[in-house]
């Protein structure tokens, strides 16, 4: 799919999929991810140790073999998400968010003026092709996304503020910080914890806008379809080749055990 589909497909209510990547570190990644059918590709600067050029380098691949690049920045800054999107992602992922002034900084960083305070310095960058500036930033900001986490308790009570923010795109619920803030940690068939992430999800669709989950096996995704996500989140680079290893490994055994 091109690129600047992603968006379009969020707001019709289709179903997107992505991996999160932390350990990729060359183009041949990013195309197999691309070839499987994923929709998007979330670069993960929270956790990972992506530098910038490293980044850069990935998203602008990203964008040329038609998978959408969402990157996750490290925190609520107008540099980190700026500067993502300078590099040519498609949307920004904004980790830990609690209030309603919090959504609307993250996208007043993401959008140009009117709609936000972005800067437009970087749309060469994005875009690399002829453009006026007036069409670079118009273009550019049809296709941003805009991508919340939920992962505690306070923003679980203030969801129905945070979701009614215009410009948010998705709220994405963040499981495993979430169920600290619980009290559960690691927890993610517990009541509580599903009770949560339901109601985060119903009070996101009533306001009109995408709901989303990580997980690391596409079949947990069935119970939170049913109620309503349809961004996914799934899965993990460095999961994914631990899993296909360990699969190996148990197959080769079981051979010369035989």
């Amino acid at each position: 799919m091109g690129v600047q589909s992603l968006k379009a497909k969020i707001q019709a209510g289709a179903v997107v999929s992505g991996p999160i990547v932390a350990e990729i570190r060359s183009p041949g990644g990013i195309k197999a991810l691309a070839l499987a059918g994923h929709d998007f590709v979330w670069l993960d600067m929270e956790h990972a140790m992506y530098d910038w050029e490293t980044l850069h380098g990935l998203v602008q691949y990203a964008r040329a073999v038609g998978i959408a690049p969402l990157v996750r920045v490290t925190d609520l800054s107008y540099a980190a998400i700026a500067r993502a999107l300078d590099a040519g992602a498609v949307g920004v992922v904004v980790p830990r968010v609690e209030t309603v002034s919090q959504v609307e900084e993250a996208v007043a960083c993401a959008l140009y003026p009117p709609r936000g305070r972005r800067g437009a310095g970087g749309e060469a960058r994005v875009l690399y092709e002829p453009s006026t500036p007036a069409e670079a930033i118009a273009r550019i900001d049809a296709e941003t996304v805009v991508v919340v986490q939920v992962e505690t308790v306070g923003a679980v009570a203030r969801i129905d503020a945070i979701a009614a923010v215009p410009g948010v795109d998705v709220v994405c619920v963040g499981p495993q910080d979430l169920s600290i803030s619980l009290g559960i940690p690691g927890e993610f068939d517990n009541p509580q914890f599903v009770e949560a992430v339901s109601h985060v999800i119903e009070r996101t669709v009533a306001a009109g806008k995408a709901a989303g989950m990580v997980e690391r096996a596409a079949g947990r995704f069935e119970r939170w379809h049913a109620a309503g996500a349809r961004f996914m989140a799934c899965n993990t680079d460095l999961n994914m080749i631990g899993a296909a290893a360990r699969a190996d490994v148990a197959a080769l055994r079981a051979l010369a055990e035989g």
